[in-house]
């Protein structure tokens, strides 16, 4: 089994045994997600009354602890090697973790160190313990919509809801009435995750509406198809330029989410997300 990083800098995943081959990753043990909700206390009923729907229910960071090897072989490599390891973990930017023990994830994470590493006399080789914390509380898959989701390749594991059907679709063309599902264990907000979508439509005030959670966007404009719309966090765009509109780009419940697309007959969308899970 292996550790392995990505820093957002164009390399893509690396393993830590190809960085640094003298650690090895013994284990990977994330906590348990932790969840922040709001509780209120009535008289005359009894136990608490929760008052959030459950997709405004937030999910806290947490901790994930990753015990690692090291072997340095001789004594003198020791401590060029921990330096080393400092450097590579301890970074001012978050960045992505994952292993081979849950294959398709991966967690953002920082490290501000507050670990050591020691070295017992006549022993050249240690095991220890570094904490990350994954700020955003969820591991995500490491890929989005748009790649089939079955067993067949190795892009989807056991343990993420893969359904048993192979015909679940995220692109759709004048198909005012559509299904995106969601097979994650989380809410997807359009202002903090991966969540792209992209519209080409003809028409004037189209709206784009999910049923299932009552979210709803109008573009107050008129669009030709040639257009391309997109949507970064609240706002709305066409060649980075923001158009009016009103509501939100609707988010994706957990499961089957029910879409309609109204006063277009002529458009394009597709749904590029990734999902997340506890």
């Amino acid at each position: 089994m292996n550790l392995y990083l990505d820093f957002n800098n164009g390399l893509g995943e690396q393993s830590l045994s190809s960085l640094l081959p003298h650690f090895k990753l013994l284990s990977f043990t994330p906590d348990s997600p932790a969840i922040e909700r709001e509780t209120v206390k009535i008289p005359r009923i009894n136990g608490l009354v929760l008052p959030q729907h459950p997709r405004d229910v937030v999910f806290k960071e947490r901790s994930i602890k990753v015990e690692i090897l090291l072997n340095s072989i001789i004594a003198e490599n020791f401590y060029q090697y921990r330096r080393e390891l400092y450097a590579l973990l301890v970074k001012p930017l978050p960045y992505y973790i994952s292993t081979d023990l849950l294959p398709n994830l991966r967690f953002l994470v920082t490290c501000d160190g507050n670990f050591s590493i020691q070295k017992e006399k006549q022993k050249n080789q240690t095991s220890f313990t570094v904490e990350f914390n994954n700020v955003t509380g969820l591991a995500e898959s490491k890929f989005t919509s748009l790649t089939k989701q079955n067993f067949h390749g190795e892009y989807w594991s056991p343990g993420m809801n893969i359904q048993m059907r192979d015909d679940l679709e995220y692109r759709f063309k004048n198909r005012k009435r559509f299904q995106v599902y969601n097979t994650g264990d989380a809410y997807i907000n359009p202002l903090e995750h991966d969540y792209n979508v992209t519209l080409w439509a003809a028409g004037k005030n189209v709206s784009i509406i999910n049923h299932t959670n009552g979210e709803k966007l109008k573009i107050e404009q008129e669009l030709k198809k040639s257009q391309r719309v997109s949507f970064i966090k609240q706002y709305t765009v066409i060649n980075k330029t923001p158009i009016k509109t009103s509501g939100r780009l609707p988010g994706l419940d957990i499961g089957m989410n029910d879409f309609e697309i109204q006063n277009t007959n002529d458009f394009e969308i597709i749904f590029d997300t990734r999902f997340y899970y506890a």
